[in-house]
């Protein structure tokens, strides 16, 4: 079915591109409508129900003309009867329930073939609800073509730009913590659904005639646009309890609308029409909120809502429009369309901030973390670092303990300064000797501590030995540094291997006290 409706719209507008642009004008009188207990009705109200109206036509021109209704596609089921002066009768039927195939696409257009006279057209309407005055309207095809076609095609377009948006943000939102993202792919959801079957494109391109969903899915996106709002600008109880209140109310009374439309469902269009309008308040209140206490993401999303408080008043609030172009479903389809992208940019900016503070936090905590394993006086990794080190402790590894000598006597008799240039010296010559082939750490005080490989031990130890002799080169005589070296096959936990290369540090240390009280013994 859906191509040979491809065939025929491009036959059509092939005919369309070669006709004679002086169409003919079929001419349609006064309508008068009656309700089902044969009581006139001036416009036929939007709660419903079943109606005869009986409309004269007048035909000058032989052609092929398309009979169908303005304003609104929101009609469950309809029939059209023609009947000549001479009592020959012609009827056809449609409406989003009706199982009969539309020939023009997302338009309720039937084709009939016409000689000139004078025509008595009969049209019964019966729908549960109707969203705007469904009045008549002929034209010859080309004409009506040349009016309806690029709506049509751009209606389609606008419910692939929707379709896009809702992929993408619920496939965000699917993840932990993008409750923003999921609320507003639901909202969108609601619109699509409510928008495809209100056009007729799930009973037209699918078989689909579920025909209140061209208002029930509006009722809960109503609900989760709130939701949208509250999560986006940070509303809740704790920070901004007024708002916070404010936001339960609208629930309250979006929930009892929907409660009223599943009771009355002939007020189940007006329901979701009084809870747009409902958002629509909130959402400006919240935004202008925000707004003025200078929230960023607030003020475009105070735009966005503003541009589709317009649109969408229009759209919601219309029953009859001048043109034969346009329906208000397809209003109210631009609406959407314009306020979904205009949010899809606000949530871009708030995702891209969040990104921005993100990066930011992770350079602080990057910073903070480097600061926190590093010795501020010598600007060596310090003891949390070797910790952190000693988990992953290879197998062939060695640990070599120091530990300054004298550096209490530089403290007392020359003052902390200059001990403290003597720590930093020692850290500067030994690290520099070092390089890359070993790592330096101070644990604290005058305790230090090396990294190396099994087989760079000596060389190390030479490199100690060599600091030590510089130190004293300097100016800082009596400056050196105990050792205590300790493999990683000794013991099985860093804690056991820093507890030996300390042991075998201090034993050095006392072995070289005692070597020089020896020395000075025998000098003296």
């Amino acid at each position: 079915m859906l191509t040979s409706t491809i065939h025929r719209y491009l036959w059509l507008l092939l005919s369309l591109l070669l006709a004679n642009p002086a169409f003919a004008q079929p001419s349609l009188g006064a309508t008068s409508c009656q309700d089902e207990h044969g009581h006139a009705v001036a416009q036929i109200p939007l709660q419903g129900g079943k109606f005869t109206c009986h409309t004269p036509l007048t035909i000058t021109d032989a052609d092929d003309y398309v009979l169908d209704f303005k304003n609104t596609t929101v009609i469950a089921n309809f029939s059209h009867q023609l009947t000549t002066a001479d009592g020959v009768s012609h009827m056809v039927h449609g409406g989003l329930n009706s199982h009969q195939s539309n020939p023009y696409l997302l338009r309720h257009g039937r084709k009939f073939n016409l000689l000139p006279g004078t025509y008595q057209l009969t049209t019964q309407l019966n729908s549960p609800y109707y969203l705007a005055q469904p009045e008549l309207f002929i034209a010859s095809e080309p004409d009506y073509l040349s009016q309806v076609i690029k709506s049509s095609a751009g209606a389609i377009l606008m419910l692939g730009v929707l379709m896009g948006i809702f992929v993408y943000y619920i496939a965000i939102g699917m993840a932990p913590g993008h409750t923003t993202e999921r609320m507003y792919a639901l909202f969108i959801l609601g619109n699509l659904i409510f928008q495809g079957a209100a056009l007729g494109a799930f009973a037209q391109l699918g078989d689909a005639h579920w025909f209140y969903l061209s208002s029930a899915p509006i009722l809960l996106s109503n609900m989760a646009y709130v939701s949208f709002v509250r999560h986006l600008l940070g509303i809740n109880a704790t920070h901004y309890p007024r708002l916070h209140q404010l936001s339960l109310v609208v629930y309250a009374i979006l929930l009892a609308l929907l409660i009223n439309a599943l009771i009355n469902p002939n007020w189940m269009l007006e329901m979701a029409r009084t809870g747009v309008a409902i958002f629509l308040v909130f959402g400006m209140i919240c935004g202008g909120y925000f707004s003025w206490l200078k929230h960023r993401t607030a003020q475009f999303y105070l735009i966005a809502i503003t541009v589709f408080g317009v649109l969408g008043g229009i759209s919601i609030s219309a029953q009859k429009l001048s043109t034969n172009i346009w329906t208000i479903e397809q209003m109210g389809l631009i609406a959407v369309t314009v306020e979904a992208i205009l949010l899809a940019l606000v949530l871009a900016y708030q995702i891209n901030r969040l990104h921005q503070d993100k990066e930011r936090m992770l350079v602080e905590l990057q910073d903070t973390r480097s600061l926190a394993l590093t010795d501020r006086l010598t600007n060596l990794p310090n003891r949390h670092a070797l910790e952190g080190k000693m988990l992953n402790f290879p197998p062939y590894g060695c640990l070599i303990f120091l530990d300054m000598d004298n550096l209490k006597h530089f403290n007392d008799h020359f003052g902390h300064e200059v001990g403290d240039t003597l720590l930093k010296n020692f850290s500067l010559f030994l690290n520099q000797r070092l390089g890359h082939d070993a790592q330096l750490y101070r644990l604290g005080g005058d305790e230090f501590a090396i990294l190396c490989h099994e087989d760079e031990v000596e060389w190390c130890q030479h490199q100690v030995d060599a600091t030590n002799k510089q130190l004293q080169a300097s100016g800082f005589i009596g400056a050196g540094a105990s050792q205590g070296v300790v493999f990683a096959r000794e013991a099985d936990t860093s804690a056991d291997l820093m507890r030996i290369a300390d042991k075998r540090m201090y034993a050095n240390k006392r072995s070289r006290k005692d070597r020089k009280e020896m020395i000075q013994i025998l000098q003296s």
